[in-house]
């Protein structure tokens, strides 16, 4: 009771420290920004530190730049002396927010007007844009305890049998919670919206990539190191992703797992789908992929690297066995320096 306690106890720390290490104090650390303008301005920006700069020709391609998520916002200097501000709130409120900001001082020092412009807002029943955020972390929860659960009920990963119906079971369960999620957040709330295949199918790729990775884990490696990549993936994975605050102000710690974790490209599909035409989907999806893949991997080589080795030693037995009776037979033939009755 005493272990059970001191373990629940660092757990609740674990998750606090997390969350507040990666939300409370949000820091503006790196920003990419799309500029048309003159030379000096484009040169006065890229001396910043916080800002990545990329130079383009006219106001349309900087607002691409924006709108196919290259850069988190642009800025454009009119010939009637004002500064067009693109930003994107389906990319997070916080780091429209910054971006804006940092737009409006540029406006002030270089004697301009600013004009903000939202290439991609968010949803009036979602205008922070953390919907997304929120069905991508509870969604783990359900994806981790599924598997989990699924591993308790049908036992160990041991056949390729149970492993095709543990497969099915995910599948499904998967459909099953990204459904549900689905319902909530188009139908219900509203947040989410005009694209309802499409925040499905980006869902149940999540919550089977979880859930597949959890469960290769375990078939592998066992339950203990399962159960610590769940953890990581609570304490760390949901604080990558980057919902509440965008990851231009996360810290550097935080950044570094974004494009790692599932949450963090759970989160980045979610918003390319719901914001940006499907724009700078392809990265997430392949990292949903491949945290599926592996850990699909990881319970075929489970099942089958016993059966490999149990055929290799079965081989290799009858191999040994075989070479001694061969030498005893040569031996007992002729023996080396002995001559036989008949000499």
């Amino acid at each position: 009771m005493i272990l059970a306690m001191a373990a629940l106890t660092v757990f609740v720390v674990a998750m606090i420290a997390s969350y507040s290490g990666a939300f409370a104090k949000p820091t503006l650390h790196h920003l990419d920004v799309a500029v048309a303008g003159p030379q000096q301005l484009v040169d006065g920006l890229r001396a910043q530190d916080n800002l990545g700069v990329t130079e383009v020709a006219d106001p349309a391609a900087a607002r691409a730049q924006v709108f196919d998520r290259k850069t988190d916002a642009a800025f454009v200097v009119g010939q009637a002396g004002d500064l067009k501000i693109f930003v994107a709130g389906g990319g997070g409120r916080s780091v429209a927010n910054a971006s804006e900001t940092v737009g409006r001082a540029v406006a002030a020092k270089a004697g301009l007007t600013p004009n903000v412009e939202d290439v991609a807002p968010t949803s009036p029943d979602d205008p922070q844009g953390t919907v997304e955020f929120y069905a991508v972390i509870f969604l783990s929860i359900g994806a981790t305890m599924g598997a989990a659960v699924f591993g308790l009920m049908m036992g160990s990963v041991r056949r390729l049998s149970t492993l095709a119906l543990r497969t099915l079971s995910l599948a499904a369960y998967s459909a099953l919670l990204a459904g549900g999620v689905t319902l909530y957040v188009d139908g219900i709330l509203g947040a989410l919206t005009s694209h309802t295949w499409q925040v499905f199918g980006a869902l149940w790729l999540y919550a089977f990539a979880v859930s597949g990775a959890v469960t290769g884990v375990a078939a592998a490696f066992g339950s203990v190191p399962s159960a610590l990549v769940t953890l990581f993936l609570i304490i760390v994975g949901n604080a990558a992703a980057a919902g509440p605050v965008g990851l231009p102000l996360l810290s550097g710690f935080y950044t570094t797992f974004n494009a790692i974790v599932p949450q963090g490209s759970g989160v980045a599909l979610l918003r390319s789908i719901e914001y940006f035409g499907g724009n700078g989907a392809v990265t997430p999806i392949a990292t949903l992929a491949i945290w599926g893949a592996t850990g699909l991997a990881l319970a075929v080589i489970a099942v089958l690297a016993p059966k490999a080795w149990t055929t290799y030693r079965a081989t290799h037995d009858r191999y040994r066995v075989a070479a001694r009776r061969d030498s005893r037979r040569d031996s007992a033939v002729l023996r080396p320096r002995v001559l036989s009755p008949v000499d």
